[in-house]
């Protein structure tokens, strides 16, 4: 069979691919990066005049969360007591032993069902793992809240925390995590960083829609 100069053409063509992805395959490329620093902390420091409570304020709020200082646990109730009436939320959706023992404490209603008026908010309260500075972000855990779907199903979800839960970063929060379970880690892990958003077909934001339209911290500092 007669090959036509067309036809060599092409093949020869082909050939001259095959070898060069041979020879990409065979030959160590260059690394590109490879003056990339891999270890330093990408994010802005964390000046020392705001520190980090100050910070995780500032970007907690920028991502559309509300934040309460109290000075007590019993602040803390008193809070909830005005809160919870004032906005319809009873009875409050906990799955979260220990925040179960604090509502227990102060005589404050709740449940562990997700029963409720078609029209009624589903209002969740759980405490978390730590608080990210850096991002404003809260890390929770099924291990701690012992339902994941106490911070994925709620209209509202309300944070208990700690002065002292709060970490500079998500390395820092890692390490933490790291030692708190060792080798018994939690199933599921959540970085929650803002109210839900999304937006639909025309690029319009929609809120709330894969979590909770409100995030509120109660810190409490004592």
């Amino acid at each position: 069979m007669a090959w036509s100069g067309e036809d060599r053409k092409g093949v020869t063509n082909k050939e001259q691919i095959l070898a060069k992805v041979r020879n990409a395959i065979i030959e160590k490329p260059e690394a590109v990066f490879k003056d990339i620093d891999q270890h330093s902390d990408t994010w802005v420091p964390i000046s020392e005049e705001d520190g980090t409570a100050i910070t995780f304020v500032q970007h907690f709020k920028d991502q559309g969360g509300i934040f309460i200082y109290l000075e007590s646990e019993q602040e803390l109730a008193d809070c909830l007591r005005q809160l919870v009436p004032e906005n319809e939320w009873e009875p409050l959706w906990c799955t979260s032993p220990d925040i179960q023992e604090l509502l227990k404490k102060y005589g404050i209603p709740y449940t562990t069902g997700t029963q409720r008026n078609p029209k009624q908010k589903l209002v969740s309260i759980t405490g978390c793992e730590c608080l990210v500075a850096q991002t404003g972000s809260v890390v929770v855990s099924e291990a701690m809240t012992r339902s994941r779907t106490a911070y994925t199903l709620p209209d509202v979800h309300l944070i208990v925390a700690r002065s002292e839960q709060i970490v500079p970063g998500l390395k820092e929060a890692f390490v933490q995590l790291q030692e708190r379970y060792d080798e018994t880690h939690p199933s599921q892990l959540a970085i929650i960083t803002g109210i839900s958003r999304t937006t639909d077909i025309e690029q319009m934001p929609i809120y709330g829609v894969n979590g909770a339209k409100q995030i509120a911290v109660f810190l409490v500092d004592e």
